[in-house]
């Protein structure tokens, strides 16, 4: 079945995050170059650099894209780093929170069916996360999905591409 819909986790998967995780920050945060993100304490988020390009290609084919990503729902540093680095209107119902992987992409795929009308299978999904536990987790909770670990599947977030 052709892939319908692609979750990214965003912490070392579309980008890194000098204190761990977004949650971390301390805003104010501020865009200080294209792909660089500063909290008020100088902790850096960089966006890596083949992440615009392959969000606009899989765009491009019509494949959907969304976050589920284990961050703090308030405030949502996520969705305002999305936002500064102009990627966030890439994602539909993106989910951050700490309710887990599985149920977010369940909750994914619900509002999906309801609010746009298409059913999508799990079979037709490419999940990808920088951690392996919750690849693990979500081929166990969301059987027939594609888990794709980065940094063992594939080595940069770019080789996605490859699997699509």
């Amino acid at each position: 079945m052709p892939i319908k819909l692609i979750v990214f986790d965003v912490d070392e998967t579309l980008w890194s995050v000098s204190v761990t995780f977004t949650s971390f920050l301390k805003p104010p945060l501020r865009l200080v170059e294209v792909n660089e993100i500063r909290d008020s304490q100088e902790a850096k988020v960089k966006l890596f650099p083949e992440v615009r390009e392959l969000l606009k290609t899989i765009k491009e084919k019509g494949i959907l894209m969304s976050i589920a990503s284990l961050n703090d729902p308030e405030p949502n540093l996520v969705m305002e780093c999305l936002k500064l680095f102009k990627i966030a209107d890439y994602f539909i119902y993106p989910q951050v929170n700490h309710k887990g992987k599985n149920r977010n992409i369940k909750t994914i795929l619900k509002l999906i069916k309801e609010k746009e009308g298409i059913q999508i299978d799990y079979s037709e999904i490419i999940f990808v996360d920088d951690q392996e536990l919750n690849t693990r987790s979500v081929m166990k909770g969301c059987p027939g999905i594609k888990a794709v670990h980065l940094g063992t599947d594939i080595k940069n977030i770019g080789q996605i591409l490859n699997l699509i």
